[in-house]
């Protein structure tokens, strides 16, 4: 009797995978199916390289396909959906001794920009003024902002690799990173320093509160002078909005 479809789409399956250890299905021609072997995996090793460049670029062709084809071949998808791959990808890296600390930061931080690219900003409130006072009113973080907290500076580390050369990677640290995109969709990052990390937290988490009582707030929490910090608050908030991390400010309820 031959083989049903099912069984044959499952070959199908096996030998696209892994070809040097699965059988083409019964009455296949090789050659093509070869073709067929190759034409799969090299569209998610396309996807995930260009989801990870630098990463990418941090290692030999030898390396990379050393993290691919067993992905390729021994990882259960979750989605269907292509654009979906690349978190797959990362964390399946993050079991992966073939590569360094720096390195899953490094795809940790590469999956957050390429992310950013493709998801829809939320809705803005309907009382929100683009222009309005940060501090007596209510600011509004873009749903895009995300803050990461990272021991290696790998924007930085990002930048070098894409641009051909080797990063100096220094010994594991904190980082603070704010990520938005741009006007034109590109993904960037901001580097913050604890004291702004501490407010952009501060300002996702409000609850109603005014730009002056999260101001307060983070005074009391740090043991600092309101008026001390107020200043920097001020500047820092108006940069965001420049930037478009900030949306602008709802009146203060």
């Amino acid at each position: 009797m031959g083989s049903s479809f099912k069984e044959t789409q499952e070959a199908f399956t096996r030998y696209v995978r892994d070809p040097e250890a699965n059988p083409p299905p019964p009455g296949s021609k090789p050659e093509r199916m070869a073709w067929y072997a190759k034409l799969f995996f090299n569209k998610i090793d396309g996807t995930l390289e260009n989801a990870f460049p630098a990463l990418r670029a941090s290692l030999d062709a030898d390396r990379w396909q050393a993290l691919t084809r067993p992905f390729f071949r021994d990882h259960p998808a979750h989605s269907p959906i292509l654009r979906d791959l690349p978190g797959e990808f990362r964390d399946f890296l993050q079991e992966s001794p073939e590569l360094t600390d720096w390195q899953r930061e490094l795809a940790a931080y590469e999956l957050a920009r390429f992310e950013l690219m493709a998801e829809d900003a939320a809705p803005a409130p309907a009382d929100l003024d683009p222009s309005g006072d940060l501090l007596a009113g209510r600011p509004v973080v873009s749903s895009l902002a995300r803050l990461m907290v990272t021991a290696y500076p790998v924007d930085r580390i990002a930048a070098t690799l894409e641009a051909g050369e080797t990063p100096a990677i220094p010994p594991a640290g904190m980082h603070h990173l704010a990520l938005h995109r741009d006007a034109q969709g590109a993904p960037f990052a901001l580097n913050l320093t604890p004291g702004s990390a501490q407010l952009l937290v501060a300002l996702t988490e409000a609850d109603g509160q005014t730009g002056r009582e999260i101001v307060a707030a983070l005074a009391e929490a740090f043991g600092r002078p309101v008026d001390e910090l107020q200043g920097f608050a001020a500047e820092q908030l108006e940069d965001w909005r420049a930037q478009g991390i900030l949306l602008g400010a709802c009146p203060p309820r």
